[in-house]
């Protein structure tokens, strides 16, 4: 009886196992669809408003111009270096369909520090 109760215990360790390698394979799947949108997504020169700073990460509220709508966003800022602050101009990526929905864009802003907004 106690054979019959570890190969059930096994047995089912083993599916749990299978379970979480799928779900990680999966959420790498959906992490690089994701990059590839965000790719192809508007890039725009956005006006950091303020910084807001947490324990662990930099978030910066941003503004910017699309068409004739000046949208206010947090985004989060990846870089572990010196943080922009209010004034400065930083180059983030909005969905052209949603353009609230916006990601700090680290492929323009490398090498290159942020520019100081003209007087508005």
């Amino acid at each position: 009886m106690s054979g019959i109760v570890q190969l059930l215990m096994v047995g089912v360790a083993l599916g749990l196992v299978a379970l979480v390698l799928v779900s990680v394979r999966r959420r790498g799947d959906q992490d690089q669809e994701q990059a590839t949108e965000i790719e192809n997504w508007r890039r725009v020169n956005a006006e950091v408003v303020s910084v807001l700073r947490t324990s662990t990460r930099t978030f910066l509220l941003v503004r910017y111009v699309v068409g004739t709508s000046l949208i206010h966003n947090d985004v989060l800022y990846p870089l572990e270096d010196a943080v922009p602050h209010a004034g400065q101009r930083v180059p983030i990526r909005c969905d052209p369909l949603a353009p609230a929905k916006a990601v700090f864009d680290r492929e323009a802003y490398a090498g290159t520090p942020p520019k100081v907004a003209g007087p508005a």
